[in-house]
């Protein structure tokens, strides 16, 4: 009791302080209105724009409040190292695991400093499964312990706005957790198992790594006659700064456009923050919305209209009506902003609009611009992505919105974080409705992090509680079904105002790799392998002399030979490429304990030399270069690590096979590597 005294003491002193811990925008100050040639400008106090993120919990009720909080800095760019555990588990699916009462698995085992930012889960219907534990900076007794519905309820009672939602509505089985769990040197998050068996359960938990924005806090929680209760300790006082500086209503006058023309809809004129774009347009005219900044010649935002905006009444996007939204998303403007209109209809439109604009008194180096790209893949063919953006240059993603997907056990998200470097980040989530916060096909609004419509009309997720920075590069795809046109706008802040995207997932950088399997590895009953991880695989020569082998996933399977599968980038996807041979139905069959893939390629080299590439991989993997193994790793290893491999290349053609597995650990059913030469 005396543990819960202090504790209670705690909880209630987090009542005096908020917590916020953001980065401070800076410099932002009053300044006279502009006025811009051809566009009438108000001013008014920005006091009621930028508001303090340390409201009380019953104003995350109120859309405006949380769009404040989460609007007010998310273009400050971040350097923290992302991370993302991802799990789809039962007995069936996991040979030896989940055996029963009393069992437990580790989900993550990382070293900080760091901090959770948010766990999704769902399960099957009736009592928890399991019960979670956070070890914290090597704790021997866990300072939260939990089911998934007691962190729900902790979280929804907690009163001071730590996220920029501290909780969203909770509905179909889908629990989120969004209150940061900071940790200084190290967590380890396992789960015990409090039934006999269940039928299926799923996990993601995003995290920061190398990041000391919360050093020296510490959440606890502890049971009391009412449930789980969770307090802060050490968390210090955190002062969000106001600004009060005038804010412009700069109207844009109507323009009206012919059938493929393109004019200059206004200018916003720098430094700046233009807090809220809205727009208005002739109902059912296909019109392109493009934006450069600083005189810059390509558009940092290139998407049409009705795709930027969508249908969403949200935090971050909000639909007034047929023609008419609104983006809050920030919009930070160094020397200039111009928009320009494209009518890509065959009848004639008219459009005008508004920006609501924050004078400040310069540009930080911190901040980034925003960019939105739209992306649509004609047609799927089950095993290559549909590629939502690659992006060069440094920046932080904030999300994407998505339309046409088809049904969400066709895939999910995945991203690379600055693939050409030394230590790339690969994120991969489960499967597609889970990547929006709901569960077995769940709707709504979970403000401001996500909205779903349906899979056709439209969806987006916006990480505010945890952007994913990047210093080179980012990529993200969607696994889809095969047959289908998913179309996406990609979302995030850049430091350069520039276009940084290549088409197509880098095409004229990436590679053609010839691929096959999936293949099941022989295993034991309590699911360890056996033999030879790789007998199941046949030949490269005998694929080449068009030969057909058998694949597999559970229990479906198909009889292929080779395919070819592209790079994005240094990355090679395997995950779907079972696909579309192998339906993928039931959703039991999206893998299992064990696979084994064969994928191969040519280099050209002038002379004999000798070449070190980076390989980064997370399952056991072989490298053979002309017949001869270079690589050899047999151990699954704590997510993703990158190793120096050196490769002697002899003149002309030089053959590479890579034989690699997929094993449930951390990353799901993600198959695949990456690898590059470390110099030209």
């Amino acid at each position: 009791m005396k543990f819960s005294r202090i504790l209670v003491a705690l909880f209630l002193a987090t009542y005096s302080f908020g917590c916020a811990h953001r980065e401070r925008l800076e410099d932002t100050i009053s300044e006279p209105a502009t006025v811009i040639e051809n566009q009438s400008v108000e001013t008014h106090s920005a006091s009621a724009v930028i508001a303090s993120p340390t409201r009380h919990r019953d104003e995350e009720k109120s859309l405006e409040a949380i769009r404040a909080r989460a609007m007010a800095d998310v273009f400050v760019l971040k350097d923290y190292r992302p991370g993302k555990n991802s799990f789809v588990e039962n007995a069936e699916r996991h040979p030896g695991a989940w055996t029963g009462k009393g069992f437990r698995y580790t989900l993550l085992d990382a070293t900080g400093p760091g901090s959770i930012r948010h766990i999704w889960t769902t399960r099957g219907e009736g009592e928890p499964n399991l019960t979670w534990e956070f070890y914290i900076d090597g704790e021997k007794t866990p300072s939260l312990s939990a089911t998934d519905e007691e962190l729900r309820k902790a979280m929804e009672r907690y009163p001071i706005s730590i996220a920029p939602a501290n909780s969203v509505p909770y509905g179909n089985r889908d629990f989120n957790f969004f209150l940061p769990i900071p940790f200084d040197q190290s967590i380890r998050i396992d789960v015990v198992q409090r039934v006999d068996s269940f039928w299926l359960w799923f996990c993601q938990i995003d995290y920061r790594l190398e990041d000391d924005s919360m050093q020296g806090a510490r959440l606890y929680g502890y049971h009391d006659g009412d449930g789980l209760r969770v307090a802060y300790a050490g968390l210090g006082e955190q002062k969000a700064e106001l600004h009060e500086g005038e804010m412009e209503t700069v109207r844009f006058s109507a323009l009206r456009l012919a059938p493929m023309q393109e004019e200059r809809l206004g200018r916003i004129e720098g430094p700046a923050i233009a807090r809220e774009l809205r727009l208005q347009w002739s109902a059912g005219a296909n019109l392109r919305l493009m934006a450069c900044y600083d005189s810059e010649e390509s558009f940092a935002i290139d998407a049409p209209i009705e795709r930027f905006f969508g249908p969403f009444q949200s935090a971050s996007l909000y639909r007034h009506g047929p023609g008419d939204a609104s983006c809050y998303l920030p919009m930070p403007i160094r020397e200039s902003c111009e928009l320009w209109i494209r009518n890509e209809g065959n009848e004639e439109a008219e459009i005008h609009g508004e920006a609501v604009v924050e004078r400040v008194h310069g540009f930080s180096p911190s901040w980034g611009y925003l960019h939105a790209r739209y992306a649509r893949t004609e047609q799927t063919d089950g095993h290559r992505l549909h590629q939502v953006a690659y992006i060069r240059g440094r920046g932080q993603f904030l999300g994407m919105t998505l339309y046409n997907t088809g049904h969400d056990h066709g895939g999910g998200d995945f991203a690379v974080v600055d693939g050409e470097s030394a230590r790339p980040a690969f994120l991969h989530g489960v499967n597609g409705e889970d990547y929006f916060t709901f569960a077995w096909f769940g709707k709504g609004a979970h403000h401001p992090y996500a909205v779903a419509h349906s899979n056709e009309e439209g969806r987006y997720r916006h990480h505010f509680e945890n952007p994913y920075p990047f210093q080179h590069s980012f990529s993200m795809e969607w696994g889809a079904f095969p047959g289908l046109s998913p179309e996406s706008v990609c979302w995030w802040y850049q430091a350069e105002p520039c276009d940084g995207t290549l088409a197509d997932g880098a095409r004229d950088e990436s590679v053609a790799w010839d691929v096959f399997g999936p293949v099941p590895i022989a295993q034991h009953e309590d699911g360890t392998s056996m033999g030879d991880l790789y007998a199941g695989l046949p030949t490269v020569k005998a694929l080449d002399a068009g030969g057909k082998f058998d694949t597999r996933e559970v229990e479906q399977h198909a009889t292929v030979g080779w395919k070819t599968q592209w790079t994005t980038g240094p990355s090679l996807n395997l995950t779907y490429i079972g696909r579309p041979e192998i339906e993928i139905n039931p959703e039991n069959e999206l893998g299992g304990m064990g696979h084994a893939f064969l994928a191969r390629r040519t280099i050209h080299s002038r002379a004999q030399r000798e070449v070190e590439y980076a390989l980064t991989h997370d399952d056991p993997m072989e490298l053979w270069v002309n017949g001869e193994r270079v690589y050899h790793e047999g151990l699954q290893l704590n997510g993703f690590e990158t190793r120096k491999v050196q490769v002697t290349l002899k003149p002309g053609e030089n053959e590479i096979v890579a034989r690699l597995t997929n094993y449930f650990n951390r990353t799901f059913n993600w198959a695949g590597f990456a690898m590059w030469p470390t110099a030209p």
